[in-house]
């Protein structure tokens, strides 16, 4: 017997919902702009996005909630026949746009599938079994808290609370008898409502868990003064005796290497290669993967100050971690973006860095996004990392961003830094610099590549 029961249609869907692969192209986008190139060759027919790597997702017949409720189920490796493993997860849109029920499971269930085949801590977070935020005898890997309310404040008070609660690791004794799979197990982790009538739920591999769900209740978390609903997805997968590691899927997303951004990959301008392979400066990977160096470039895996933190104080105080975003409570709302070089031998070097934005320019710049009204857009920041050879004599300096193009698949390439009201970050920007100042001896040019003028 299949360790998840197959699930039964359960007449025709609403009127009202938006039709299955309608749905998951709004899913497909939002995969893609977290990790550009994954869902490269992914086909959608019937009700599902089939990928060629060997993953697929798939939006099942409606098991409980209205039009705007959608149930999906992820397979991160299909080759696994004929029981395939999966994890299901339900997600409603609270506006009726299923936009955004389609962000909310790409933020939280969608984040933990790219992090399962990508295994390299850039779209989730990993923790032991012997973690203090851990599962005894259980590898965790779980998405950051996502807040679905109308108010921005409380969406994120309610965010640090939730992440603060270590809901997992305090009520694993009431779920983990019931982690069937010898794969991965689906776990949400749901809080919201109004004053009054909170509801506290959590659901393992896709069926409401009553003595969890209670065990969770029993917590005493906050309640928000208008409604808000906050929300987490976790994988458990088991650690076999005497392994330090679980036994993860075959399939593999092959992407670029963890210190070179998922996100930062979707700013090559179209004249670039799509098959461009960045590396951060410290890279020894071994992706398997092609180094172009006609278009070099470094990652900045996260802004200066959310990386100076510890592990276990970067767990509380990163509430949204979307890739190209983080919001870090008591540091800042912080932008990914391109920072271009230009190279005395005809390249540019393209950093991607970290930029810190108001919390309005912020919220603008996400409305922007969904209005499809952001190409040409100028805001203003302060840029967050140490970059090349300049060091920390850039970092904190003012810059100008430019919003860039949205593509006709719904990603959005990053905002490129202008300008600087700082003369040396001005100076980097506008001049062209030595080679071997900044790239040293990576990135080097085969011969036949050496065309200058």
């Amino acid at each position: 017997m299949s360790w998840i029961s197959r699930m039964k249609r359960k007449g025709e869907p609403p009127a009202n919902r938006l039709a299955d692969l309608e749905f998951l192209a709004l899913v497909k986008a939002g995969l893609e702009e977290l990790a550009p190139g994954v869902t490269e060759g992914a086909q959608l027919k019937g009700n599902s996005m089939i990928s060629p790597r060997g993953w697929a997702v798939a939006v099942t017949p409606p098991q409980h909630g209205g039009g705007h409720h959608y149930d999906l189920v992820a397979l991160p490796d299909v080759s696994l026949q004929p029981d395939v493993p999966c994890f299901m997860d339900c997600v409603v849109s609270m506006s009726a746009d299923p936009q955004d029920a389609a962000n909310t499971w790409v933020q939280t269930a969608g984040v933990c599938l790219l992090e399962l085949l990508d295994r390299r801590g850039h779209f989730a977070v990993h923790t032991g079994p012997e973690d203090e935020h851990g599962v005894p005898g259980w590898h965790l890997i779980s998405s950051g808290a996502v807040g679905l309310g109308h108010d921005v404040d409380e969406n994120r008070r309610l965010q640090a609370a939730l992440l603060e609660a270590n809901v997992l690791h305090r009520i694993a004794d009431s779920f983990a008898a019931d982690l069937e799979s010898p794969f991965f197990n689906g776990v949400k982790v749901f809080y919201g409502g109004t004053p009054g009538a909170m509801q506290a739920e959590v659901r393992v591999n896709g069926e409401r868990h009553e003595a969890a769900s209670a065990a969770m209740a029993a917590l005493g978390l906050p309640e928000p003064t208008a409604f808000t609903t906050v929300r987490f997805y976790a994988l458990l997968l088991p650690v076999p005796a005497g392994s330090r590691e679980p036994n993860f899927p075959t399939a593999r997303l092959d992407l670029a290497p963890a210190s070179a951004s998922a996100s930062a990959s979707a700013s090559a301008s179209a004249s670039e290669p799509t098959d461009a392979h960045s590396h951060g400066t410290d890279c020894n990977c071994a992706c398997g993967g092609h180094l172009d160096p006609e278009h070099p470039g470094f990652a900045l895996a996260l802004p200066h100050p959310v990386a100076e933190l510890s592990e276990e104080e970067r767990r509380r105080r990163v509430t949204t971690n979307t890739g190209p975003i983080i919001v870090a409570e008591g540091l800042g709302n912080f932008l990914k973006v391109r920072l271009p070089v230009r190279l005395d031998d005809g390249r540019t070097v393209v950093y991607f860095v970290w930029v810190s934005l108001p919390a309005a320019v912020i919220e603008d710049f996400v409305q922007r996004v969904h209005r499809d009204d952001l190409a040409g857009h100028r805001f203003e920041g302060l840029l967050c990392n140490a970059i090349g050879p300049w060091g920390e004599d850039v970092l904190h300096t003012p810059v100008v961003l430019g919003g860039q193009q949205i593509n006709e698949d719904g990603s959005v390439e990053l905002s490129e830094v202008l300008e600087s009201g700082d003369p040396l970050l001005d100076r980097i920007l506008n001049e062209t610099w030595p080679t071997a100042f900044v790239l040293g001896d990576r990135f080097p040019r085969e011969p036949s590549s050496d065309v200058r003028g």
